[in-house]
């Protein structure tokens, strides 16, 4: 997959999630997070849904406090956001997320993925940064940051504690820097909404119904929609033990 800028300067970055590979090379060659300058409010997380402080005790996560929270839907696309600021004219810099690799923070669930772009150096996808190889001058290049992120049909119900990351080269200084920004990625269940229009109400019985005849048979009515919305009593399967589980989420209880 590839890096598009679009004419409002924002960078669009695509991932899928999806095993991972075992490289962790960094930006450019260089282990920035250690060895770089370490800047703080360069970056900024926009457009998230919430602020939330999930409990870490039971996986023993970090203790991060309450942070910008994006919530997406298994087996839909979530667009996340954040902007760059505070550097000087020719300081180049690449904007990324990473974090993939680490378990969920409240039930220790795993969140995997492939990232859109190959390290040239490693020949594989990095565990830590998405595009690492494309950089950016200041007062050229985009300041502001999309990325949206594929979640998989069985990806783990849980906040995943994920990092906005820029990594990049001072111009004054010629010194290497990195800033990182903290967010979670919410992700949730789609259970019972058979029509995939944001709601669970007496239009998604038919589809419900359908989805009990078969996975093929619902897939070729409702393409763009999961399957496994179907599946209310969260065992991984749909069947006849799903009907009064999803009884309950349209009497709202």
């Amino acid at each position: 997959m590839r890096l598009l800028i679009s004419v409002s300067l924002a960078a669009v970055f695509v991932i899928g999630l999806a095993q991972p590979a075992a490289a962790e090379p960094a930006w450019g060659g260089n282990c920035l997070s250690c060895h770089g300058v370490l800047l703080n409010n360069t970056l900024w997380v926009v457009g998230e849904d919430l602020f939330a402080d999930p409990d870490e005790t039971n996986t023993g996560a970090p203790d991060r406090g309450t942070l910008p929270v994006f919530q997406a839907y298994r087996g839909r696309t979530k667009s996340l956001q954040t902007q760059l600021g505070g550097l000087s004219p020719d300081d180049t810099y690449a904007v990324a997320i990473r974090r993939f690799r680490f378990p969920g923070v409240e039930n220790g669930r795993q969140l995997s993925y492939t990232g859109d772009c190959s390290w040239p150096e490693w020949g594989e996808s990095s565990q830590y940064y998405t595009d690492p190889v494309i950089k950016h001058v200041w007062g050229s290049g985009p300041t502001s940051f999309d990325f949206a992120i594929d979640v998989g049909s069985d990806a783990g119900e849980d906040y995943y504690d994920l990092t906005f990351a820029v990594a990049g080269k001072l111009v004054g200084t010629g010194e290497l820097f990195y800033a990182t920004e903290h967010f979670y990625l919410q992700v949730l269940s789609a259970r019972g909404d058979m029509d995939c229009d944001g709601d669970v109400d007496f239009d998604d019985i038919n589809p419900f119904v359908i989805a009990l005849s078969g996975q093929q048979a619902y897939e070729m009515l409702y393409p763009d929609c999961q399957w496994l919305n179907a599946d209310c009593d969260a065992d991984g399967d749909v069947d006849f033990d799903d009907i009064n589980p999803f009884v309950t989420l349209l009497s709202g209880a």
